[in-house]
């Protein structure tokens, strides 16, 4: 149980715990509780904070009395008079014009409605923090658009992240006193401890507090203590920020961009300022547009969350952090030039390197077309050419019937094409997984209501998707459309083993795709070569 809930039993009425705890951990782990109260029957804890103008500190410190109490913080105004006896009313953003200001705001609503706690806007504004209302935390996204807790607010403790804290008061050039108030009960009386009436204040460094011991004589709770006083937190030095204008400097990381005579690769700097360029800039460096090698694996974490990142054809995107122009249509590995690795955010700059390999050959042909001869070149890579087929077919389809043959999917379903590709790894799992993505974007999402219109004659009872689609196909007069109706049914097979227990009809599957005679990653470029070749035979056929 954390200390601060440590209520409702007996505990040390010389706080030696919490002392220790004050001293040694307070504004300096992790989490730094800005806010908290808990009571027991043994015992209450209240802490409280404000922010104190660096200037302020030593004023501060002569006194171990909070600076700014609960509640207090809030806009308001005073009333003054001149020499005249006018009467004068002036504004203050936080109650006083004391330079004290509040990081923690207490909304009491007069019993009416019920409080709450409020994290200062300025510092939500300054970290632009999200706020997850089903979490009840605030989030900041970092530059490589993860997503960061900074505020978690509990039912009764508030607690925010070191460094954004540290950042903020370095900013602002303040501190941050932290308060505490801490009561214990004891049920026998200072003669039965053997102790006496106690008060000591203590101050050393930037705590200030006082501890008191009484015998209270009313109850069975005859020997109260309490624990009362400040500590101050500081920013940490603004060079270390790390945020604008307050940077450090950028660590460009260096890429393999050749080997020597004896095969041991050459690296260098993707720092675009120190590269060449068209138009004369260092003349002796690599070019901005040298190819860097990758492993392939090197995409996993951005097909695993869809929902920030988008891998496109020629085009890795993160929201509207950053986006990178990769060469994703060569055979076997992905290709960034160096000096688009250095406009990246720092941390994905280190998590490239940990995939670069050595070059072997050059861009692909479908890249080279792209920026050196400034041509239009289609995608060549399986998933990439199937995903360009794919949105160009429904375009095409919707302006001549008026409706999609493949129903859009669902913003719950729409990471399933998002995310469909040629399997980076060669393992069971992925291609399961991509069989199922590919089958929802192509079978279950075939548009059955708007096909069964088109149909003349009576549909059997038992007639799905597939088959409603082979039957207009053939009341369309068509005789070679059964070897595309047979490859959906059996990317339908390999789908039922991915769901389901494999069994004989996952076997027709992998004999029809022939799984056994090749690695599982050439299979399912395969198969989305096949489902290209379904989509162009109804374009030819019906479009």
């Amino acid at each position: 149980m954390p200390i601060y809930k440590q209520n409702d039993t007996p505990g040390d009425i010389f706080f030696e715990d919490w002392i220790d705890y004050i001293q040694e951990r307070v504004g300096q782990e992790q989490w730094v509780t800005v806010y908290s109260s808990n009571s027991g029957e043994w015992g209450t804890t209240h802490f409280f904070c404000a922010l104190i103008p660096n200037l302020m500190v030593a004023k501060s410190l002569k006194s171990y009395s909070w600076d700014l109490c609960v509640g207090c913080g809030k806009p308001g105004c005073s009333v003054s008079y001149d020499s005249e006896g006018n009467r004068m009313v002036t504004y203050h953003r936080y109650g006083d014009n004391s330079g004290v200001e509040p990081l923690i705001h207490y909304r009491h609503f007069y019993d009416i409605k019920k409080s709450y706690i409020e994290v200062s806007e300025e510092f939500r504004l300054f970290h632009n923090l999200y706020y997850d209302n089903v979490n009840n935390k605030f989030i900041k996204i970092n530059d490589s658009g993860v997503e960061d807790n900074v505020i978690i607010i509990e039912e009764d403790r508030v607690q925010i992240k070191l460094k954004p804290l540290k950042q903020f008061l370095a900013i602002k050039e303040m501190h941050l006193a932290i308060y505490f108030s801490i009561d214990r009960y004891a049920g026998n009386t200072l003669d039965q401890l053997g102790l006496e009436n106690d008060r000591t204040t203590v101050k050393k460094d930037k705590l200030h507090y006082y501890f008191l011991l009484y015998e209270r004589k009313t109850d069975d709770k005859q020997t109260f203590s309490r624990l009362e006083g400040k500590k101050l937190i500081s920013g940490m030095p603004r060079e270390k920020i790390g945020i604008m204008p307050c940077e450090e400097n950028d660590d460009y990381v260096e890429f393999i961009i050749d080997i020597n005579e004896n095969g041991e690769p050459i690296y260098h700097t993707c720092n675009p300022e120190t590269l060449a360029d068209y138009f004369g800039k260092n003349p002796h460096a690599p070019h901005y547009l040298t190819p860097v090698f990758f492993r392939r694996e090197v995409l996993a974490k951005y097909y695993s969350r869809p929902d920030i990142y988008s891998i496109e054809d020629g085009y890795i995107r993160c929201g509207g952090l950053w986006d990178l122009q990769i060469d994703n249509n060569h055979d076997t590995n992905v290709i960034v030039f160096l000096g688009d690795l250095g406009e990246l955010p720092s941390e994905e700059r280190h998590y490239w390197k940990s995939y670069n390999v050595a070059p072997e050959g050059t861009v692909s042909d479908v890249n080279f077309k792209r920026i050196f001869l400034a041509q239009f070149s289609e995608p060549q890579k399986g998933d990439l050419a199937f995903k360009y087929q794919f949105k160009c077919f429904q375009e095409k389809w919707l302006k001549r019937f008026g409706w999609f043959l493949f129903k859009p999917l669902s913003e719950k379903d729409e990471h399933n094409f998002k995310v469909l590709r040629v399997p980076i790894s060669d393992d069971q799992f992925e291609f399961d997984q991509q069989s199922l993505a590919l089958t929802k974007v192509l079978v279950d999402s075939l548009n059955e209501k708007e096909i069964k219109k088109q149909i003349k004659r009576t549909i059997p009872r038992e007639a799905k998707s597939i088959s409603k689609l082979s039957q207009w196909l053939q009341e369309q007069g068509f005789t070679d459309y059964e070897p595309h109706i047979k490859f959906l049914r059996s990317l339908q097979d390999l789908r039922t083993g991915a769901a389901h227990r494999k069994g004989e009809t996952y076997q027709r599957g992998v004999e029809y795709f022939k799984l056994d005679r090749k690695p599982l990653a050439n299979v399912f470029e395969d198969i989305l070569i096949q489902a290209a070749d379904f989509l162009n035979y109804l374009d030819k056929r019906l479009l």
